[in-house]
């Protein structure tokens, strides 16, 4: 199955105005108005959960016949990308990259799967955009080189690496059914392995495990054992989590699965 990455548009093609996603408030600035004629060839926006040389997000260009809205998540492929540096105008210089995608429904570039399928010329004239683009503001942006779509996917991937890990996920898990039978010990040790491999670790609260008391509404208490997986991690991947809640759910014949996540901070 090919590989998919979420972006978030804030600024559509064929628009005059730069706008950008204020993680404080949760919305979507105007930022600048450009120069009379210039204006974003594609969407343009950033790959969440990333972090550039900049300190920013990544930024990615969507190549495609769309024209979404500020704040729209577009799944999409990466056929490449541009290493690039910028410099300010105090002359620091910092690395700014590119990243180029594909939404994974357009239909015009359908089969595009490396930057060597688009059209000719395309690529210069990104570039071309780019270094006008920085001119404008008094900057001097550089494209060092082009990179594959593989290479464009390890930049992403090391850069979630570099996030600092500041959320907790806890999933709450019966040790048994309704009727009392205990569950499998292989339903925790796959849920493990799977944790693990998305998370890079995970803990586990299984030689006491916890009780949870519940009001059932009968004039009772019900007590369940419970096991508690922890994991850390830079991100909330709201599609993974579902998925996993709901897969959860019916292997443990649950109504509902408890899966809490809460921001920690380390005492440093």
């Amino acid at each position: 199955m090919e590989k998919t990455v979420t972006a978030i548009v804030e600024t559509p093609r064929g628009s005059a105005h730069k706008y950008d996603f204020d993680p404080g408030s949760g919305s979507i600035k105007l930022k600048k108005v450009m120069p009379a004629g210039l204006v974003f060839p594609f969407d343009f926006g950033f790959l969440p959960g990333t972090v550039g040389g900049d300190g920013d997000p990544i930024d990615v260009l969507l190549i495609s016949e769309l024209a979404c809205f500020p704040g729209c998540a577009v799944d999409c492929r990466i056929i490449g990308g541009l290493l690039g540096e910028q410099t300010e105008r105090d002359g620091t210089m910092t690395t700014n990259d590119r990243v180029i995608a594909v939404p994974a429904v357009s239909a015009t570039y359908s089969s595009v799967r490396k930057l060597s399928d688009l059209p000719k010329g395309m690529l210069n004239e990104i570039e071309e955009f780019f270094i006008n683009y920085n001119a404008q503001a008094g900057k001097i942006f550089k494209v060092k080189r082009r990179i594959s779509a593989a290479q464009a996917l390890a930049l992403v991937d090391k850069s979630r690496d570099q996030l600092e890990l500041t959320l907790l996920f806890e999933i709450f898990l019966p040790l048994k059914d309704n009727a009392g039978r205990a569950f499998p010990e292989r339903v925790y040790s796959n849920l493990q392995k799977q944790l693990v491999k998305k998370f890079g670790g995970v803990t586990m609260y299984t030689r006491s495990p916890a009780q949870g008391l519940w009001d059932t509404g009968r004039s009772r208490e019900q007590k369940d054992d419970l096991v508690i997986f922890e994991v850390m991690a830079a991100t909330y991947d709201e599609a993974f989590w579902k998925m996993l809640k709901k897969e959860l759910e019916q292997q443990f014949q649950q109504e509902e699965i408890l899966i809490r996540s809460s921001r920690a901070q380390t005492i440093r």
